[in-house]
């Protein structure tokens, strides 16, 4: 069975960026497992950080469900939000040892110039990681493991070339609805950009509109060994 493991540095960036994508690998029986760095505390309005990281979590275990994630396949590291950092020893290990634990042959990332700061450094982090995931170093954190295909998705960037579309069927776009959906303290007020419903769902239109149609998510390609979800 074909293992992805898709790190998002906050609840809702997993969908935005490749919901569609999980989705279609959870349709074809594919296991699927999410690990969100931080528990985007501090994107609650009016909310103490503690507090709005439990409503996130929760926010983020329905979204995943909808994208036919099992619960016991999302994980939470609750590093801090805002304070992602990639020289940060004991942050390195932990996503280290998740994806040694994880043992993935597809990892999803933000791209390296996704346009905020906590995505850039997790982007940062979690190369690292998977750049020393197949070293005979740190066997703290577990077993050697390599990953052959590492793709990085587009939230608040487009990427401006994208290397590798993936076509999104009309259940799967649905099911991004659905799951951003979930949402709801995402949702802002008038006037303020609101990527919980449709504007969350524009920019996977737009990547299908300037291609072949539909809707389709776009990545830049980092590995490639292979893409095992793809007809012979």
């Amino acid at each position: 069975m074909t293992r992805v493991l898709v790190f998002a540095p906050h609840p809702d960036d997993e969908t935005l960026g490749c919901g569609g994508s999980i989705a279609h690998h959870t349709e074809m029986g594919r296991c699927v497992s999410i690990v969100f760095l931080t528990s985007g505390e501090q994107g609650v309005a009016g909310t103490v950080p503690q507090l709005a990281g439990e409503i996130r979590e929760r926010e983020a275990e329905a979204a995943a469900g909808k994208l036919g994630v099992a619960p016991g396949d999302v994980h939470f590291l609750r590093f801090p939000d805002g304070g992602l950092d990639p020289m940060d020893r004991a942050q390195f290990l932990r996503v280290l040892g998740m994806v040694r634990q994880l043992r993935p042959e597809v990892v999803y990332l933000p791209h390296a110039a996704d346009g905020s700061h906590d995505h850039q450094q997790a982007f940062r982090l979690v190369w690292r990681g998977l750049e020393k995931c197949a070293s005979r170093s740190y066997p703290q954190a577990g077993p050697r493991h390599w990953v052959g295909t590492v793709l990085g998705y587009e939230v608040w960037s487009a990427i401006g070339a994208p290397s590798f579309l993936q076509h999104i069927a009309p259940a799967h776009i649905e099911a991004k609805r659905a799951a951003l959906s979930c949402y709801s303290t995402q949702v802002k007020g008038e006037g303020e950009a609101d990527y919980a419903g449709e504007g969350g769902i524009a920019l996977t239109r737009f990547r299908g509109a300037m291609s072949f149609g539909g809707y389709r998510e776009a990545f830049t390609v980092l590995r490639l060994a292979d893409l095992p979800w793809q007809p012979a």
